[in-house]
């Protein structure tokens, strides 16, 4: 007898967990609607941000960030370097913008394009890297035909035969070890792309955590502390080679500061973004800059921060925010799933089971629910007390899992 309550218990539970899934995901995914944000980049003309909007019919409207409405035409003529490209060709760019002149190669080259979101950071990785010769002859990277992998020490390996090539993987231990780096690494990024201008390696946080760049400079291993300042706890870093070699990359660190790594005569000088706290577990970055002014949206569930800031030294210029929309399925599950279970997040591309809960007035829906199960015939009046307060604590997912699992009276 006790072996079969347990039984019907466990049947029980699963068939609830399960419920918990079941019910919410195609609920959800029904109800879900596409969050749509405004496109922000600041003016270097009127020294506001510049807003373009569409609405669910694709009406197209344009304004800044004091309200005042403009036309297509004086929107583009705000933003000559957004627009400099059919600026020129209407013959209507400046000739100079806050005196500074306006070289085509300087636009180019100071142009920053960037996007983070923390599925760059919570994703799965395979911890083989491709390690490209940064100062290539022909000015053109190449597959070198090996990859490494770097944990509990660096192994180059050949692609072509899966052997470790025991002379490299020692020669780059060696210089690690001469710069202090130990083992075993917490987590290491690149940009494994080749499709860039250079190549700046890669950026490994060792067991103490202090932050080391390594590459590979004419065939031959570098590796060197970053030397980064004792507040900064690194938790991420995103690669970046910018045209002008200005910087290395973003650097996230675990009390919420966004830093860039600047090159400063050999050594790594962060430079924080004047954007205030950014979790990089949740947060999504996007920075649209240019030899000016950097403009930076930071999206997440609360809406999207717009910043404008100083290129140099990347202090805030002008700030704007828009609310995060309403959400058919944030209605529907504060309405009826009070507790649900879902496996994917779009923060991160694990899959794993996660349980949310939502707004307590979802709870009326399990009350009635409980009511209701008092009700059922032909079962005992402790039975039906069990199935109320079961009802009441899983809610609808728990009702169907007892109506579900077969019961019977003794």
């Amino acid at each position: 007898m006790k072996n079969k309550k347990t039984l019907y218990l466990l049947v029980l539970l699963f068939v609830t967990l399960v419920a918990l899934w079941g019910l919410p995901e195609p609920a959800r995914m029904l109800s879900t609607s596409r969050t749509r944000y405004p496109f922000v980049y600041f003016s270097s003309v009127e020294k506001k941000l510049m807003f373009r909007s569409a609405d669910e019919r694709d009406n197209v409207s344009f304004r800044d960030d004091e309200g005042r409405a403009f036309s297509k035409r004086e929107y583009d003529l705000s933003l000559p370097l957004l627009n400099y490209r059919q600026l020129t060709v209407n013959g209507e760019m400046p000739d100079s913008i806050d005196g500074v002149a306006i070289d085509p190669r300087l636009l180019r080259t100071k142009q920053v394009n960037f996007r983070y979101s923390p599925s760059e950071k919570n994703a799965p990785r395979t911890e083989l890297y491709i390690m490209y010769e940064s100062q290539p002859k022909d000015a053109k990277l190449e597959s070198p035909g090996d990859v490494f992998r770097m944990k509990d020490g660096i192994e180059f390996i050949d692609a072509r035969t899966n052997t470790v090539n025991a002379e490299k993987s020692e020669r780059f231990a060696a210089s690690l070890a001469k710069a202090g780096f130990a083992f075993p690494s917490q987590w290491t990024y690149g940009n494994l792309n080749i499709r860039k201008p250079y190549d700046e390696g890669y950026f490994s946080l060792d067991a103490h955590g202090a932050l080391f760049h390594v590459k590979m400079v004419n065939g031959r291993p570098f590796a060197r502390n970053t030397n980064l300042d004792a507040s900064i706890e690194p938790v991420h870093f995103s690669p970046v080679e910018p045209a002008d070699k200005r910087f290395y990359g973003f650097l996230f660190d675990r009390s919420g500061k966004v830093y860039i790594v600047e090159e400063n005569g050999g050594k790594y000088k962060p430079l924080r973004l004047d954007i205030g706290n950014f979790d990089p577990d949740t947060d999504e970055l996007t920075v649209l800059g240019n030899f000016l002014y950097w403009t930076v949206a930071v999206q997440n569930a609360a809406g999207k921060r717009f910043y404008a800031l100083n290129a140099e030294s990347l202090s805030r210029v002008r700030e704007a925010s828009v609310p995060a929309p309403a959400n058919r399925w944030d209605a529907t599950a504060a309405r009826l799933f009070p507790v649900y279970l879902s496996f994917r997040d779009k923060h991160s591309e694990y899959l794993a089971p996660r349980l949310h809960f939502t707004r307590a007035s979802a709870l009326m829906a399990n009350l009635a629910a409980a009511l209701l199960m008092l009700f059922v015939p032909r079962r005992t009046r402790r039975k039906r007390i069990f199935d109320s307060l079961y009802t009441l604590l899983f809610g609808i997912a728990g009702a169907i899992a007892l109506l579900v699992v077969p019961y019977k009276k003794r």
